[in-house]
């Protein structure tokens, strides 16, 4: 298992570069987390389950997209919820997280996009 210095290391690189462009990797792999790529079919099921149910709520899916992506990233840097989150805050930054967060969102909503256009 990694030593914190790495796991920190790790988390820093992935957060590095544009976070606010859609290609970037952290973000495509973010998206991947939340279709079930990492967790499996029933992790997929439970976000689109949150996401049609919340889909109008903006402080929800802000609280949503947070909880998944400090989950995502504590997984993939194999460290606690608590240290990815303080990891990420001191990185990232208060001003640049809160948009962050929008765009997430917006990833986060991307996976029922064809469920909103029905519903509309």
């Amino acid at each position: 298992m990694p030593k914190t210095a790495e796991k920190a290391e790790r988390i820093k690189r992935d957060l590095s570069g544009d976070l606010f462009d859609v290609n970037h990797v952290t973000r495509r792999m973010f998206r991947c987390w939340l279709d079930g790529s990492y967790l499996g079919y029933e992790h997929y099921q439970a976000n689109l389950d949150f996401l049609k149910s919340n889909h109008r709520d903006q402080a929800r899916l802000t609280m949503f997209v947070i909880c998944e992506f400090v989950d995502f990233t504590a997984h993939d840097a194999s460290c606690s919820r608590s240290y990815a989150k303080k990891v990420i805050v001191e990185t990232v930054g208060k001003e640049k997280l809160e948009r962050l967060n929008k765009y997430l969102v917006d990833d986060a909503l991307d996976l029922i996009a064809d469920w909103l256009k029905e519903v509309a």
